[in-house]
């Protein structure tokens, strides 16, 4: 019986088989230095474009299309590329490739084909992403369906990331080193609950916004009767 050649890799279970596996050749501080280099510059692009609107210059209104943007990115870019390549993504060594590489130490589904992963990142990229550009357009111009696709946004983004933590839960996060300080609380933990926090935050103002928006309307047509 032919033996198979075992390939190092540094995912969890150590018994993960990734025969296609390849090293990266960026450092770990080259690849989180690119990668939030290209966040920030997102994030100034679309603080610039909010100064110049009346309705927009407003430090929080600025920090959340900041938001919609950088989701914008990571979710139809980042995401629809592991949702495209993810059966050979072990073995690429494009950017984008690398940097799954590199957060999978903190999450190994990302390497061993998950059928959940797949499924929730693919549907976070090609619905998730137009959503949050689609977002960050209609408040750059104020248009009245603005805080339903807020609303709607959030909901996905919130529901996503609460199966993303439940199920890394209940198989007891053994697809990483539990309670490693990059690994697991940094790439894992800190980067998946913005996506708890921030689509919270803006499911309450929409709430709030939308409610006002129709009492005001029940208020007139009371009038009028």
């Amino acid at each position: 019986m032919e033996e198979h050649l075992k390939v190092e890799h540094p995912y969890l279970p150590s018994t993960l088989r990734l025969p296609h596996y390849a090293a990266n050749d960026l450092t770990t501080l080259d690849i989180l230095a690119m990668f939030f280099s290209i966040v920030v510059v997102v994030c100034a692009i679309t603080w610039y474009l909010a100064s110049k609107r009346a309705h927009t210059n407003c430090a929080l209104i600025k920090l959340k299309l900041c938001w919609f943007a950088s989701c914008a990115g990571i979710h139809f870019i980042l995401e629809g590329y592991f949702a495209l390549y993810h059966r050979t993504i072990a073995g690429e060594m494009s950017f984008l490739a690398q940097v799954w590489k590199e957060y999978a130490k903190g999450d190994s589904r990302y390497m061993s084909d998950d059928v959940f992963t797949v499924c929730m990142e693919s549907m976070t990229a090609w619905v998730d992403g137009p959503l949050a550009f689609l977002a960050l357009l209609a408040f750059l111009q104020n248009k009245p369906y603005r805080h339903l696709v807020q609303i709607t946004l959030s909901l996905c983004q919130l529901y996503g990331d609460v199966l993303y933590f439940s199920t890394a839960y209940m198989e007891g996060f053994k697809h990483g080193p539990y309670n490693h300080p990059l690994y697991f609380w940094f790439y894992f933990f800190f980067m998946n609950i913005l996506w708890i926090i921030i689509p919270s935050i803006c499911i309450v103002e929409s709430w709030i916004k939308l409610t006002a928006a129709q009492a005001i309307q029940d208020m007139s047509k009371n009038k009028k009767s």
